[in-house]
């Protein structure tokens, strides 16, 4: 084994606080690998609460391993090194348990990556009971698992909160089977337990048109693979176990405050998916930061994680208690619910940078798209944030969501200028993100954009902002990149070719596409009708095919309406309020 490698980590883990070291012997071995680098991996608050979960469970001991940088890539091929886990430097193909961590599809193409690294097959079918069982969750296997699919055994569709305690006897008692182990029995009473799902188990059809024509679920195989949600949040420990100034958030102790959203934005998968929204109360975060001062002496910073996080309706209340001690941060904040006492505590709390996400340029699309949130209430909102103390405002965009046109684009320059005008702001930052298609969302039928229409849209936005304040500063996410990301969130099984082609040329997409014959932009551009059946159909996260079918059409509607006779925001506040908890399906949870 490399010294070189075992070096680089050893200096990281002695940077660490919190690390979880557990003895091996008569255990189930996880390890956990997030499929990027370390520094994003230990800022990802859901990888975290898996590794502690894991090792919370008497039976079984949880080690973390990443992706290596290029350097360090080549430094485990030249010496021979296998990828290795990071507390005891175990060879990952030594483990029982892979459990892959995965939050953006592009972060496939890195799972096959240290799947090979570790000396193992990439496809499942190729892999024995000798080796280790190669598990995936988090939120881009939620979306849509098909690209990745038969790559791994089984797929986590929900929350690891009670989950790991249902999966971990099974697979104890699968290892302790030795010699008489039976991997296709263990995945067959693996597909049993709500919220797993065994891809081998679903065998797809295809129509002459190149449609998925049926999903068939075989031995007995649930139809369809329910979401896992966990109701009894309230038990577990939701903070990170780890802080370390080598993460994105530099020694930051990250609290989760609310899981979920309740606002049921029609092109967000997070609004539908993590349903019902549960909020931390404001003693549980008292508590969690307690244990932490005895565990190690010290809070520096605290980070308040959530999706909707001024929704909870005691946000500011907790953010002046954490901020008496320490210096406080919040993730992005929604502009209408960024009122005074909020914006006091987050001055309070030495918050210098706030990211707010208007999504869309023009309040008229922000309606179609079912945001409510009103140009003035961006600016209003950037304006307490200057009385506050706050120096740089992060604006986040969605360029080339389904009814778009020119003066809603023209709009982003508008809106960013109010904003920087708001306030003695050091910088005004927008970012530029590609809109990608979701399942399970109102927008699944919709296509996105040819790589050329969107680069053209983007840089039609650039120039209007350069035009309007030089002072803006923008950042474009990658248009390819998206659009590959559209195609592996929208694709069937099929797409596994393309994912190990790139993955054998070194991650030409280009070339992938063209060997494997796969039109990329039938996946990724091209609208869905009602009827088609869809490649993740037989995944259900609780929300009814039927309510947002509605949504869709509902959207249309007010875009052709608004084109037509004008916008009027009188006449919008209805279409695009109202409780969203109806859209879910309950009794299909539990």
């Amino acid at each position: 084994m490399s010294y070189r490698l075992r070096q680089a980590v050893q200096e990281l883990l002695d940077a660490e606080r919190g690390t979880i070291y557990k003895p091996h012997g008569g255990r189930v071995r996880f390890a956990l690998a997030f499929p990027n680098a370390y520094r994003l991996g230990m800022s990802n608050l859901g990888y975290q609460l898996v590794y502690r979960l894991i090792n919370d469970h008497p039976d079984a001991v949880c080690e973390r391993t990443f992706l290596p940088s290029p350097e360090e890539e080549r430094e485990h091929r030249n010496s021979g090194t296998p990828l290795f886990t990071w507390e005891t430097q175990t060879p990952v193909g030594n483990c029982d348990v892979i459990a892959f961590s995965v939050s953006f599809e592009m972060d496939y193409l890195n799972v096959l990556k240290m799947l090979e690294l570790s000396g193992l097959p990439l496809r499942a079918a190729d892999r024995d009971e000798s080796q280790p069982l190669v598990i995936m969750g988090g939120p881009a296997p939620w979306v849509n698992a098909e690209a990745v699919a038969p790559f791994v055994d089984a797929i986590i569709i929900g929350e690891a909160e009670g989950m790991t305690e249902m999966l971990i006897p099974l697979i104890r008692d699968y290892i302790s089977a030795g010699k008489q182990r039976d991997k296709a029995d263990l995945l067959r009473r693996l597909s049993q337990i709500q919220g797993v799902y065994v891809p081998a188990l679903y065998e797809p059809a295809y129509g002459d048109n190149g449609t998925l024509a049926e999903m068939t679920p075989l031995d007995g195989a649930p139809m369809p693979v329910r979401r896992w949600v966990t109701r009894d949040l309230d038990k577990y420990n939701t903070s990170a176990p780890i802080t370390t100034p080598n993460t994105e958030f530099s020694n930051m102790f990250m609290i989760e405050a609310v899981r979920g959203c309740g606002q049921g934005c029609r092109f967000c998968f997070v609004g539908y998916a993590y349903r019902p929204v549960r909020y931390t109360p404001q003693e549980h975060i008292a508590e969690e930061v307690a244990q932490r001062l005895i565990q190690v002496g010290e809070v520096e910073r605290a980070g308040l994680i959530g999706s909707s996080l001024t929704d909870h309706k005691h946000i500011a209340d907790i953010t002046e208690m954490l901020a008496k001690d320490r210096r406080v941060t919040l993730a992005s904040l929604r502009a209408d619910k960024l009122d005074e006492p909020l914006a006091c505590a987050i001055g309070h709390a030495g918050q210098k940078t706030v990211t707010i996400a208007p999504e869309t340029g023009s309040q008229r699309l922000r309606y179609v798209t079912r945001k409510h949130v009103t140009d003035e209430d961006t600016v209003t909102a950037a304006q307490r944030c200057a009385a506050n103390g706050v120096q740089k405002i992060k604006l986040y965009y969605i360029v080339g969501l389904p009814c778009e046109n020119q003066a809603d684009r023209l709009a982003i320059a508008t809106l960013s200028d109010a904003v920087a005008r708001a306030g003695d702001f050091r910088k005004v930052t927008l970012t530029l993100h590609p809109f990608v298609p979701k399942p399970h969302t109102a927008y699944q039928w919709a296509g996105t954009l040819q790589v050329n229409e969107m680069q053209r849209r983007l840089r039609e936005i650039g120039k209007a902002v350069r035009q309007i304040n030089k002072r803006l500063d923008f950042t474009v996410d990658s248009v390819r990149g998206s659009f590959v990301q559209s195609v592996m969130a929208t694709a069937d099984r099929r797409i596994a070719d393309v994912l190990l082609a790139a993955h054998h040329n070194g991650g030409n997409w280009k070339q992938a596409f063209r060997e494997t014959g796969i039109d990329p932009e039938w996946y990724a551009c091209r609208p869905r009708p009602y009827e088609e059946v869809l490649p993740w159909e037989h995944v259900n996260l609780g929300v009814k095919k039927e309510y947002l079918w509605r949504e869709w059409q509902r959207a249309l509607e007010y875009d052709r309406q608004t084109r037509e006779h004008g916008f009027d925001p009188a006449d919008a506040a209805p279409h695009s309020k109202g409780p969203a908890e109806p859209l879910l399906d309950y009794l299909a949870w539990r």
